[in-house]
């Protein structure tokens, strides 16, 4: 996620002038703009790995939309977050902002990235005849 590698074959995601390549789960009912302003914690992909990537996530396969974010900046954390005191007690799994006070109890375990100046692409038109290098 920091170097904005592949999810699945851990190349260089696709960037174009219109961004970096995501494939999101298609939530596109859930606010105007969707999927601006939205935080992931999965990792860009490249153009090969579209397919595969519906094909084997199940996540993907009740609906996928490739998502090309012009900004993408690091805004949190995925993790376990435990609460204070002499032994730290497990509460939950969190994505927590950087500028919130309870990151400091996440034991992290991947980042959390903000999207914005999204625009959705056609996913069949970007998969065809691309192939999958893993």
């Amino acid at each position: 996620m920091r170097r904005l590698l592949c999810q699945v074959c851990a190349g260089p995601a696709d960037r174009t002038d219109d961004g970096v390549l995501w494939l999101l789960r298609d939530h596109r009912g859930d606010w105007p703009g969707w999927p601006d302003g939205m935080g992931v914690t999965e990792p860009p992909v490249c153009v090969p790995c579209l397919r595969f990537s519906v094909r084997v996530c199940p996540a993907l396969r009740n609906g996928a939309v490739a998502v090309r974010a012009g900004r993408f900046a690091v805004d949190g954390v995925h993790g376990a977050l435990h609460t204070g005191g002499p032994v730290p007690v497990f509460v939950g799994a969190v994505t927590v902002s950087l500028d919130n006070p309870a990151v400091r109890w996440v034991r992290a375990v991947s980042l959390a990235r903000e999207l914005r100046d999204c625009t959705i692409v056609d996913l069949d038109e970007l998969a065809a005849g691309a192939s999958c290098r893993t």
